[in-house]
């Protein structure tokens, strides 16, 4: 059981949530003096980069705006310096004898990548998710199923570990059988779902197939999603609350290179806030230039990371690849951070002929235009999984409510053109009936690749 207390029901840490935002950054960028000291010596990853930095007593935003950025690239490539002393390689900052816990990222192809956590490091990370879930609507009156089926992956200990750190009871449910998935959320009268956008949807299905009735009447007051976009989008929003009868709908996100969870939804519903502030810091910046992007109501920026005092596996200007949309920079909650949502990942960005496309630019179009005529689940299918560029109309399958009505193809029409004339770009749609498209947790609704 946690011995936390909270100053205010409302926050998990009054001191860090209602803290000014400003005021915040400030603290951050001091606290980085400490933290980097020696990073050069404690891991080869930063060897040669940092060597002789010397580091102001006040650094300012600039002035860590001009160190380099870390990449995907460059962690994988410290991990293959792995050896037997270093199984994390050029990542590892502490002895192995001192690592009390390995995560692993959850991508089910090539080899995954392992981050490790100290004793230290463990805690910052219960703490900080504990606060995740709270902001989302947890408390220690709730029974929360968690879905996840990957124990080792950055939504699976990690995450149970700061559901139980809220004092609220874990019913961790991933793995079984839906079945046997749904037979115990019904039994411990779960009021917490934890999961996908798309495994919620799915989920709801697997409810009435099993116990005869509607997902909405198994009693889940709160849907928490993360894993991929799609809640965010009140059209999707909506028919999850629909469905299962839910009084709130709270995203949360994270990244197991940096912390899992820093990211969440408080109850006004406009964007999750940034709750890790004591063990990250994150800045906006502009994808193509690199330039710092002010945090202001309406500004887009990628989302880059620093880990403040990690020991086990530590990161300097990550970047996340996370495509941000800051909504707002007050909240009547009291929390100070600002508000986003992830509208997309450069990983996932498409080129049709000579025009970028997120996915989820071509979900949210449909979704805002057709509400009522799509299920919400879609999948865009690519020869290959590194495929990017499209020369013909990308082949986009969606699931119809009514995919056998006669009208369909003239909608499947309109659909198309509708696309076309709002982004510039081509699709080729594939009109699929209800619950044909089964993503599970990891797969993103709008790049998953299906092989034929």
């Amino acid at each position: 059981m946690s011995t936390h207390v909270a100053a205010r029901e409302e926050m998990w840490d009054e001191a860090v949530d209602a803290a000014p935002w400003e005021g915040t950054r400030a603290r951050q960028r001091q606290a980085l003096g400490p933290w980097l000291t020696g990073l050069s010596q404690r891991t080869g990853l930063y060897a040669g980069r940092l060597r002789g930095l010397q580091v102001p007593a006040d650094p300012s935003e600039q002035w860590l705006a001009d160190l380099p950025f870390t990449t995907k690239a460059d962690l994988r490539h410290a991990q293959e310096q792995a050896s037997d002393d270093r199984p994390l390689g050029d990542l590892q900052g502490v002895r192995t004898e001192d690592l009390v816990q390995v995560i692993a990222s959850s991508g089910t192809t090539g080899t995954p990548m392992f981050f490790g956590l100290t004793g230290d490091d463990l805690a910052a990370w219960r703490n900080t998710i504990a606060n995740v879930y709270w902001t989302a609507g947890v408390r220690r009156s709730s029974t929360v199923a968690l879905t996840t089926g990957m124990t080792m992956v950055a939504g699976g200990l990690p995450y149970a570990d700061g559901i139980r750190e809220t004092g609220a009871t874990l019913a961790w449910v991933g793995g079984q059988t839906p079945g046997r998935m749904v037979t115990i959320v019904d039994a411990l009268k779960v009021d917490v779902l934890v999961g996908t956008a798309s495994f919620s949807t799915f989920f709801s299905r697997q409810v009435e197939a099993s116990l005869g009735r509607p997902a909405s009447e198994l009693g889940i007051q709160t849907i928490i999603g993360g894993g991929e976009p799609g809640l965010g989008t009140p059209e999707i929003r909506e028919r999850v609350r629909e469905t299962w009868g839910a009084q709130r709908i709270s995203e949360i996100m994270g990244i197991g290179d940096v912390l899992s969870g820093m990211w969440s939804e408080c109850a006004q519903g406009e964007g999750m806030h940034f709750v890790a502030a004591p063990h990250v810091l994150v800045e906006l910046i502009d994808p193509e230039t690199g330039a710092l992007v002010p945090w202001e109501p309406g500004a887009t920026g990628e989302a880059v990371y620093t880990t403040i005092g990690r020991q086990a596996s530590p990161v300097l200007r990550y970047r996340s690849r996370d495509h941000m949309l800051v909504t707002g920079v007050e909240c009547s909650c009291g929390r100070m951070s600002p508000t986003v949502r992830c509208v997309g990942r450069t990983d996932d960005m498409l080129i049709y002929k000579a025009m970028n496309v997120f996915p989820s630019a071509i979900r949210d179009v449909l979704l805002n235009r057709f509400p009522d005529r799509l299920t919400g689940s879609m999948r865009i299918r690519k020869e290959r999984t590194d495929q990017v560029r499209f020369d013909d109309p990308i082949p986009l399958e969606l699931e119809f409510a009514d995919a056998g009505a006669t009208h369909v193809a003239a909608l499947v029409a309109d659909m198309e053109e509708h696309i076309r004339q709002e982004l510039r770009v081509r699709v080729a749609i594939e009109a699929l009936t209800p619950g044909t498209i089964v993503l599970g947790n990891y797969k993103n609704t709008m790049t998953y690749v299906k092989n034929d």
